[in-house]
C-alpha cells in the first residue's frame, strides 16, 4: 500500500518502489490491500512482492522501512547502507511505527493507509 499511496503523493517527482524482508517473491497484494487501495483510485493488481537484495539497497537513494524495527534490522544487514535509511514515522515529530495490517480486516487495512498516508506528507515536507 505504501509504494502506491506514495506514487500517487510524489507523481514523478520520485521514483518508488517497495521490497520486503519476509516477502513471499511473487506474492500478490492483498485482497483488502487492493480493495483500499482501489477506494484511493489506486490499482496496484499487477504488483508482486519481492524481497530486499543488495542490489535494491545500492540502488536506493532512500530505504524506508514501515517499523523502527525493520529499520534496525537493514542497517544491521546492510551497514553501509545506514545513512540512507530511516523509517517513515521518523523524519518528522511524530515518532511512530506503521502498524502491520496482515491478516486484519478491510478495516484495519483502511487505518494502516491512513497512517502511511499521514506519514507520507511529513515525508514530503522533509526530503532534501
Amino acid at each position: 500500500m505504501a509504494e502506491g499511496l506514495a506514487r500517487k503523493l510524489f507523481g514523478d517527482m520520485v521514483q518508488i518502489s517497495s521490497a520486503g524482508m519476509a516477502a513471499w517473491e511473487g506474492e500478490e497484494i492483498s485482497v483488502h490491500a487492493l480493495a483500499v487501495l482501489k477506494e484511493q483510485n489506486l490499482d496496484l493488481s499487477k504488483h508482486c512482492a519481492r524481497k530486499v537484495t543488495h542490489e535494491l539497497m545500492a540502488d536506493a537513494d532512500w530505504i524506508i522501512p514501515m517499523t523502527l524495527a525493520q529499520e534496525e534490522s537493514l542497517k544491521r544487514l546492510f551497514p553501509e547502507y545506514e545513512s540512507k535509511t530511516r523509517s517513515l514515522g521518523h523524519w518528522g515529530d511524530l515518532k511512530m511505527d506503521i502498524s502491520d495490517p496482515w491478516m486484519g480486516s478491510v478495516d484495519v487495512y483502511r487505518q494502516t493507509a491512513e497512517e502511511i498516508k499521514k506519514l507520507l506528507y511529513v515525508l514530503k515536507d522533509h526530503l532534501p
